[in-house]
């Protein structure tokens, strides 16, 4: 069994939560994400995708053999510069995240994490988190890391949060289901949950763990998971600003 953690090609989490999240994982970058990884010193195991969105540069360097437009459906992985494992995934009706949760599971992952997932294009945003959803699998749990939240889908199941009294979280319709919960500032009983409609979107701790009891399906964002994604929450928003600022200069230099 393998711990995999996908590394998409969103918005770019600073590179101290990226450090924390990448640590012995197996690490998959999604086309142009491993040019963002080179930049801060970061190789990934294997790059999976349809070469749409790498430089040609970074196709160069990985030796990534067939762009887009020459790719098949069926071509076959092979290993790159670096000792890098290529994985060809041109089959335009699944995103690249999706194709990668499951060549995750055909290669026997025991967890899966994503990462850099959310932000930029807003079509992108919604099609990686409903793969929380469309992938789901209760033996196989799916977490992704954002700036300073984690999410998971959950599907009839109780499911534990651990953080700080006062960490925010929200229990979301995806697409509906129920939920009671032990441990929440505001406390519910088979609460409906309506996508759109009826939601706790706006809850928190109020202690250090709590219990939520779902029944059907819920969305769950939850206090963060790293000590890199707390550190960066509790920072001013100059701070947090700053800190961005500085690795988009650090990536701007290593051109």
């Amino acid at each position: 069994m393998a711990h995999f953690i996908i590394v998409a090609n969103g918005e770019f989490l600073v590179h101290e939560i990226i450090n924390e999240a990448i640590r012995d994982k197996t690490i998959i970058a999604l086309d142009g994400a491993a040019d963002k990884l080179a930049r801060i010193g970061v190789q990934p195991h294997i790059i999976l995708g349809d070469f749409d969105s790498i430089s040609v540069s970074g196709k160069n360097n990985w030796g990534i053999k067939k762009s887009f437009s020459e790719l098949k459906n069926d071509d076959a992985p092979y290993t790159g510069n670096f000792g890098v494992f290529i994985v060809p995934a041109k089959n335009q009706n699944l995103s690249d995240l999706t194709k990668a949760i499951r060549y995750c599971d055909k290669n026997n992952a025991e967890s899966i994490t994503i990462i850099c997932a959310t932000g930029g294009q807003l079509h992108h945003h919604e099609t990686n988190l409903r793969s929380l959803r469309t992938e789901y699998k209760k033996s196989r749990p799916i977490i992704l890391h954002t700036e300073q939240q984690t999410l998971r889908h959950a599907c009839d199941e109780e499911v534990e949060l651990h953080g700080k009294v006062g960490d925010k979280c929200g229990i979301m319709a995806y697409p509906q289901g129920s939920f009671t919960s032990h441990g929440l500032e505001y406390e519910v009983t088979d609460y409906e949950l309506k996508f759109g409609f009826a939601e706790s979107s706006s809850n928190a701790l109020k202690q250090l763990h709590a219990k939520i009891s779902v029944k059907g399906e819920a969305l769950l964002i939850m206090p963060p998971l790293l000590k890199a994604q707390r550190v960066f929450a509790e920072k001013s928003e100059i701070e947090q600003l700053e800190l961005r600022l500085w690795d988009a200069r650090a990536k701007s230099n290593m051109h």
